[in-house]
């Protein structure tokens, strides 16, 4: 229990995969009432679940009531070490489909009553950040049954490289990423790209938005230097809505990594949050 009364609770979630069962380290905060609903919250590129703002997010919504369920994807090569990415190799792995499947299995964990205190029947809502956010546009346009969609500073293309690392992913090659955070070098295999076009419809952020039945919120800091306002812009439009720019927000809502979740975060942040409760009020109402 935390000094405002909500509870934390760790949950070791078994996910399927062509390779075999992966892990899902979920952390969920929730009030110590039955929760309104849930929200999922889906890390970006190279991040995991306890980066920057989303501890803070998750105490922010749980103190409204709100089950909020943090996780590292299962190929994020992440684990509940957050110092370094203790599992390289499985980051060499991931694709877009990986992560659909693990918002996909999460889902049905919660429906299926697996992942308490989270509510079977009530809402569930995705929330992504950055290439978290991009996935679960691709998840709902797929057809992942949610009550809605909050995307904040997700691009509009599923594939960010160079022509040169085009090539030598095509070739066979792995492509090399360093991780700012650790130093350590990581790599993306072929089959992201292989993927990705082998079903281009299925990867493309803009028809997914469009074939979407939940609502879509897109939210973006306008002095975003990682991923341009127009790639919101983009989403938006495609989901029939208006994409909402912060003042000032860079890619990370101005924010440290760590952010303690009960220290005072930037302006920008509880620019977002306000966004984030928002939706969370008003899937409430629809349902």
């Amino acid at each position: 229990m935390t000094s405002t009364g909500l509870r934390l609770s760790k949950c070791d979630l078994s996910v399927r995969h062509p390779e075999g069962e992966r892990e899902l380290f979920c952390d969920i905060t929730a009030p110590l009432e039955s929760p309104r609903g849930t929200l999922v919250i889906a890390h970006g590129f190279k991040g995991y679940k306890d980066y920057g703002m989303l501890p803070h997010l998750a105490w922010t919504v749980a103190l409204q009531g709100w089950a909020a369920v943090r996780f590292n994807f299962a190929h994020s090569g992440m684990t509940r070490s957050y110092e370094t990415f203790e599992r390289p190799d499985l980051f060499a792995l991931d694709t877009w489909n990986r992560q659909v499947a693990d918002l996909e299995q999460l889902v049905d964990a919660i429906r299926g009553g697996r992942l308490l205190p989270c509510p079977e029947t009530a809402p569930v809502l995705l929330f992504g950040h950055s290439r978290g956010g991009l996935a679960s546009i691709l998840a709902a346009g797929r057809g992942l049954a949610v009550q809605a969609v909050v995307s904040a500073s997700a691009p509009k293309a599923p594939l960010r490289f160079s022509d040169a690392d085009l090539d030598r992913l095509r070739s066979g090659v792995a492509c090399p990423v360093e991780s700012s955070r650790t130093g350590q070098m990581l790599s993306i295999g072929r089959h992201f790209l292989d993927e990705v076009e082998a079903e281009p419809e299925q990867h493309d952020p803009c028809r997914m938005a469009a074939r979407m039945q939940c609502p879509l919120t897109v939210v973006h800091g306008d002095s975003d230097q990682t991923v341009s306002c127009d790639d919101a812009v983009s989403l938006a439009d495609a989901g029939g809505t208006r994409a909402v720019l912060l003042d000032g927000g860079d890619h990370v809502y101005n924010v440290t990594n760590p952010l303690g979740c009960e220290e005072e975060g930037s302006p920008q942040l509880a620019a977002l949050e306000d966004v984030v409760l928002k939706a969370l009020d008003a899937s409430e109402r629809a349902c």
